[in-house]
């Protein structure tokens, strides 16, 4: 698609908007006003998209967007490790030392990383140059050609996320890491989901479908060996690269393992 047609019609947009607003109370006023200054964009006004669509988000979420989805269980755990034929204490230690962090945030969203060197390159693949480029120069944070771990906290994710996604649906989605397992977007072809939102949706549902992500990808990528034979050096250096050893993964989760048969998993 060129960059220089709109990415959606107004129908099409305000349709789309609604499923991404947790309570789907957006109103067709903030489609308008956003699509007044996205259709042509102009890079000076896309810290008014922000504004936008940050108040509009906090203003929903402050209305009663419900964070208990549901969380993690026993029972999870131990369907998700027999899916993938490793034990519940080894998937165990996995979940208790690569994903600490809960699923959704208190707002009830899944919790996400955005990825702007990824950002970049699919908007480069979409061959979405002049946007791309527009982007880069006024907000670095959510597309950047190189990776640079100063931009993560420049703001929240989710507001990057708000607004990229107006320029490229596919390519925003694509470019986070997802829930508990934070599994990244590109990832949902391999992952065997049939669509990159049928991907996404599944990240909203529960943290049991986010570890069952973690899962495809444990297998996909040909981990389920090292697991199997308690290989916590072969699994780290291949989960979390050459560094592996520098944040002590192998030992982690070792005794994360441990710890995990000794409270009978």
């Amino acid at each position: 698609m060129s960059d220089n047609k709109p990415m959606m019609t107004d129908k099409e947009f305000f349709d789309w908007s609604k499923i991404q607003i947790p309570d789907n109370t957006l109103t067709q006023d903030i489609v308008d006003e956003v699509n007044k200054i996205l259709r042509p964009i102009n890079p000076a006004d896309l810290q008014k998209v922000i504004t936008i669509l940050g108040n509009s988000s906090a203003a929903q979420a402050g209305a009663g967007v419900s964070s208990s989805l549901p969380v993690l269980t026993r029972a999870d755990i131990v369907a998700s490790a027999k899916g993938i034929s490793v034990e519940a204490a080894a998937l165990k230690s996995v979940i208790d030392v690569e994903c600490p962090k809960p699923g959704f945030g208190a707002d009830g969203l899944p919790t996400i990383l955005f990825e702007p060197h990824k950002m970049w390159k699919y908007l480069t693949l979409a061959n979405f140059i002049t946007k791309r480029d527009q982007l880069q120069a006024l907000f670095p944070d959510m597309c950047n050609q190189t990776w640079d771990k100063s931009l993560y906290n420049v703001r929240t994710q989710h507001e990057k996320l708000a607004v990229c996604k107006v320029l490229h649906w596919d390519a925003a989605h694509m470019s986070c890491s997802w829930g508990k397992g934070q599994v990244m977007g590109f990832n949902w072809q391999d992952l065997k989901y049939p669509s990159l939102k049928a991907f996404i949706d599944a990240m909203h549902t529960s943290e049991a479908a986010q570890i069952d992500a973690m899962c495809r990808f444990i297998k996909v990528n040909g981990l389920v060996d090292e697991l199997q034979r308690n290989d916590w050096a072969g699994f780290a250096y291949r989960y979390n690269g050459e560094g592996y050893k520098a944040n002590q993964y192998d030992i982690r989760l070792a005794a994360a393992y441990k710890k995990a048969k000794r409270e009978g998993w």
